[in-house]
């Protein structure tokens, strides 16, 4: 965890590097309801062709865990990419869940768990949500 540590006297000092913070792990759901990961998020996760995601809920709260692993099974969603963009069909999912990301902004802060990654079967992340109200598109007419 610590990056540097040093016996001073009777204490142990541990350097905490600003470099492990560096990276904000984020996620969004499109109107579309995929879920589509940042640039900098598939970076740290590693994501590539044979990659898959696969979902878990907390029963007494409601949190989400995002799984990343590397062979498909029946409880994973394909990890698709267009264009270097990297995102997870989970519409359904979300319908299901209740997430109404039609009318609100819903995004996801990432935070690694690899204190769950054996009990999951992958690389683990908490999936900590921010909501807010989508700004109304408005429509523009042109008289001609």
């Amino acid at each position: 965890m610590c990056i540097f540590a040093e016996k001073i006297g009777n204490m142990a000092i541990n350097i905490i590097s600003a470099k492990r913070f560096a990276t904000k792990l984020k996620a969004t759901i499109q109107r579309s309801g995929r879920l589509g990961l940042t640039e900098e998020t598939a970076r740290y996760m590693n994501l590539a062709d044979g990659k898959y995601a696969k979902f878990a809920q907390d029963d007494e709260n409601g949190t989400l865990y995002l799984t990343i692993i590397d062979k498909r099974n029946e409880d994973c969603f394909d990890i698709r990419s267009s264009s270097g963009y990297y995102f997870i069909p989970t519409k359904m999912m979300f319908d299901s869940l209740g997430v109404d990301y039609e009318k609100n902004v819903v995004m996801f802060d990432l935070v690694r768990k690899p204190s769950l990654d054996e009990t999951l079967g992958g690389q683990v992340f908490l999936m900590k949500s921010r909501t807010s109200k989508r700004k109304d598109k408005k429509e523009e007419y042109i008289d001609k």
